[in-house]
């Protein structure tokens, strides 16, 4: 058996293949043309496991692997200390260092996700840039009318009396061509994100995992599938500890001399499944008559508005985390006990 590591760039990969005793078998500076590294692979005297370093771009070269019969592997650069600590780096000794790890199995890898999950979370995140960018719009707006100091004379400006509002408002000059750029753009992303809102909405009403996470009071549609993209199967998680530490919602731990020191949340991993569920802990104000209302508002008096968003969003990915792995339903009221 072979051992390869790809140092992936935008242009190039640089490509080590070790063999069980840790010898360079190849070593090779490709360019990223599929022909040539599946060249490359079709060489080697032995099969080879792959090893490729997170980043944005690797989908591609990893599906054409995997179709070409390799066992290939995600590395989670974060917790590839070799690699992130060493001293001198470049591409050859950095390729090199995933080889010998992989051979060690002491590479950590990420999870995978199915094609068809990959294309949710592509829609997903597209959907979320857009909303965005949006929002950027509204804001530039808003400052804009404060520079001039207008008052809005609506609670929503964005609303469809407010856009007609903003559509005859006459600013100073230099002013007014901001306001009219802002507004074209702010209008057409709302064309753009309007049929994808529907799009994900459609999705969740005929996924399994969706409809269970949208009876939790705070949970809707677009929150639900942002779950099934970044969770894509419950059962990886041995524990709703595990799941929030995935989220990134775990307070960091700094232990030392037999005393544990906790900080904030980690923000480490998912942070889109982070995001969704902050905005439903946010959503769980306006609500009333449920158990997670009841716990924000005690998590406000306790440590504040900001804490208690952060707890809320930890204690709704709780109860999702059991709704899915026993697939039942949220229920308000439990039965009593006979």
């Amino acid at each position: 058996m072979y051992y390869t590591g790809i140092d992936l760039h935008k242009k190039t990969s640089y490509i080590t293949t070790v063999d069980e005793q840790g010898q360079v078998r190849a070593r090779r500076n490709l360019p990223n043309q599929l022909p040539v590294i599946l060249n490359y692979f079709s060489a080697l005297a032995h099969p080879t496991q792959v090893v490729i370093e997170s980043m944005g771009s690797w989908y591609w070269l990893y599906d054409a692997l995997s179709e070409a019969g390799h066992a290939v592997v995600i590395s989670n650069p974060c917790k590839t200390k070799a690699i992130a600590s060493a001293k001198i780096k470049n591409d050859k000794i950095d390729s090199h260092m995933l080889a010998q790890l992989l051979r060690a199995e002491l590479i950590a890898p990420v999870h995978v996700s199915r094609l068809e999950t990959r294309q949710l979370k592509e829609l997903l995140r597209h959907r979320n840039k857009l909303v965005n960018d949006a929002r950027r719009m509204k804001n530039r707006i808003h400052i804009l009318l404060m520079k001039n100091n207008i008052q809005q004379p609506f609670s929503d400006l964005f609303g469809a009396r407010g856009i007609e509002y903003l559509r005859q408002l006459l600013l100073p000059e230099a002013y007014q061509a901001q306001l009219n750029v802002y507004l074209s753009i702010y209008l057409q992303l709302g064309q753009q994100i309007e049929p994808l809102t529907k799009q994900v909405q459609q999705l969740a009403t005929q996924h399994p995992m969706a409809k269970l996470l949208m009876s939790i009071p705070s949970i809707g549609p677009i929150v639900a599938m942002t779950f099934v993209a970044e969770i894509e199967d419950i059962t990886r998680f041995a524990s709703y500890r595990k799941l929030s530490a995935y989220a990134g919602l775990v307070p960091s731990l700094d232990s030392s001399a037999g005393k544990d020191r906790r900080g904030r949340i980690t923000k480490q991993g998912s942070k889109y499944l982070r995001t969704a569920l902050v905005e439903a802990a946010q959503c769980v104000a306006r609500l009333r008559n449920c158990r997670l209302n009841a716990y924000f508002r005690k998590r406000i008096v306790r440590s504040g508005y900001a804490k208690a968003v952060t707890a809320t969003a930890h204690k709704i990915l709780q109860i999702a985390y059991y709704v899915l792995k026993n697939q039942q339903p949220y229920q308000e009221q439990y039965a009593a006990r006979a």
